[in-house]
Formats: structure tokens, C-alpha cells, sequence
């Protein structure tokens, strides 16, 4: 990126609106989870990827859905600021989908918008597959439907043996596990930015336990046979130069199996259009979500 792109996103960055927001915790499924609220209206329910990582990375971008929407960004049980467990055998697919639907449940919202980033639409498409009764809507950003594929991510040497060793390999802490991530996230954006990737990290709450959990849960993970049976409606987004997961492979693949998908592909960003592509991106979402 040039200097002058780079300011220019970092200008942008900064030039989105701070939000405050209600931070708070809810006993589900007897652990406490974290999350924060924002705005009043229709609810929507992020569910951000890793695992391993907080939702903190979706924010600020998201914030502006506050605007008409309460929304609510909460860290997966065993991420973030939720509680850990001692044994993490306990976070499985039915834990987490169950996890979603009861907090919701306690917060008041019988019915809602859910919105999956990359691990997070893994566990959106099974909570779909589950709660479809809840959801108003679905959107899926940036992730896959069955890990039959091999990524297509490049970078220089350094990276590249950070990737082999993020997925041949459990991270020993959380130190080795941030160490290991921030080289290769910047393989997951088409133009990378220091500034904003900097940004991500010091906001970001690390658990390795959790990332080295969340590889064994995808064995068996595959939505193909579930996704023609979800009929609610549905917004499918990708980055095309995502390597991590294709747009071949992952949002149209997606959108081909949904009975009422409308997918939209982003020229210029790779697996975060939502911070790369950010007015193109949200010019899109909110157009969706304020369809008749």
C-alpha cells in the first residue's frame, strides 16, 4: 500500500463514528458469555470467526448498523472475554449454535438478523440449519460450506511458514498464537495496512486453546446437504481475492445451495471487504437488510 493509500485508510478508520455500547455478561448454558449491545430496532446477532479471537475486529465497521438496528456482538464461549472451560472439548457446534439462540433468548429477541464472519458463518449456516424459526435473516461473509478444498493464500517465506505452522501444529500459549496469527492475517487482506492491522491486534483478546480446538470441530463440518433446506432469506459476501476461502469454493457455492440467497462479490478485498471495501461493502448490507 502506498503511503498515501495508507493514510488515506487510516483517515477512514478513524473517521468512523464511536458508538457507545452496553458491555455486559449473560449466564448461558451455565458459563457467563460477554457481549455488547448498541442501538435500538430490529436485532442483529454477529458472530465473529477465528476461533481464538475476540469480536473486538468487527468493530468499529459494524457499529454504524446501530443506526437502525440493535446489534449485538458477543465472544463465543471459550473466546474473548467468555468464560473458558477446563476442558474445551466442550465447545462443539451444538454447544455454540445453542449458546447463540439462548442469549438472544435473555436478551429479548425472539427473532433476529444473524450476521457470520468466517468461523462465525460456519457456525451461522449450523445455527441456521437449527433456529432457522428465529432468523430474519442470514448473512454470510467470507466463509465455506465444507473444507473440500485447498486455500489459495500467498505471501512471503516468513508467512507462509507461519500458515504451515498455524494449521500442522497447536499454538503452545496465547503469546505463540498471536505471534503466529498477525503474519498471517495480513496473507487474508488484498492490500494490507499496518496501521489498521495494528489496530486489530492491540484490540484483539487472544486464546490459543480455543484455535486449537476449533481445527478438530471441522472433521465432520459440511452444510452442503443442510443449506437447501434454509429458506430464509439470505445476503452472501466475499472478498475475490480471498485465499483463505475462495469465493469458488465458499460464498457462490453457498449462494448455489440457498433457496433465497442473493450473493455479492467485492473486486477489490480479499476475506474482510467489510474493512477494505467499507462504503461498498455497507452500501450493500444496508440496502439488504432494509429490503421490503
Amino acid at each position: 500500500m502506498t503511503h498515501h493509500a495508507s493514510l488515506f485508510a487510516a483517515a477512514a478508520l478513524a473517521a468512523l463514528p464511536a458508538v457507545t455500547s452496553l458491555a455486559d455478561t449473560a449466564t448461558v448454558n451455565g458459563a457467563d458469555l460477554y457481549y455488547e449491545s448498541l442501538g435500538s430496532g430490529p436485532a442483529i446477532l454477529m458472530m465473529h470467526g477465528g476461533l481464538g479471537l475476540s469480536h473486538d475486529y468487527l468493530r468499529p465497521y459494524f457499529d454504524q448498523l446501530s443506526e437502525t438496528h440493535t446489534v449485538v456482538y458477543y465472544d463465543h464461549f471459550g473466546n474473548g472475554r467468555s468464560a473458558k472451560p477446563d476442558d474445551y472439548g466442550e465447545m462443539s457446534f451444538d454447544r455454540l449454535t445453542s449458546d447463540a439462540a439462548a442469549l438472544m433468548t435473555s436478551l429479548g429477541h425472539d427473532s433476529f438478523t444473524l450476521i457470520g464472519h468466517s468461523y462465525g458463518g460456519f457456525i451461522a449456516q449450523e445455527f441456521a440449519a437449527t433456529y432457522g424459526d428465529r432468523l430474519e435473516g442470514l448473512v454470510l461473509i467470507d466463509t465455506v460450506p465444507a473444507f473440500d478444498y485447498h486455500p489459495t493464500v500467498s505471501g512471503s517465506d516468513d508467512q507462509m511458514a507461519a500458515f504451515g505452522k498455524l494449521f500442522s501444529q497447536p499454538m503452545a500459549d496465547d503469546a505463540d498464537w498471536q505471534a503466529t496469527w498477525n503474519p498471517v492475517v495480513q496473507m487474508y487482506f488484498h492490500t494490507w495496512d499496518a496501521e489498521v492491522g495494528a489496530d486489530l491486534d492491540a484490540r484483539t483478546v487472544y486464546e490459543h486453546r480455543a484455535w486449537n480446538a476449533a481445527g478438530g470441530l471441522l472433521a465432520t463440518f459440511n452444510t452442503l446437504e443442510k443449506l437447501p433446506e434454509i429458506d430464509t432469506p439470505a445476503l452472501v459476501m466475499a472478498g475475490r481475492h480471498d485465499g483463505i476461502t475462495p469465493p469458488d469454493p465458499g460464498a457462490e457455492r453457498i449462494a448455489a445451495h440457498l433457496p433465497n440467497a442473493t450473493l455479492v462479490i467485492f473486486e477489490g478485498s480479499a476475506h474482510y471487504p467489510f474493512i477494505e471495501e467499507q462504503d461498498a461493502f455497507f452500501d450493500r448490507l444496508t440496502a439488504w437488510l432494509a429490503r421490503d
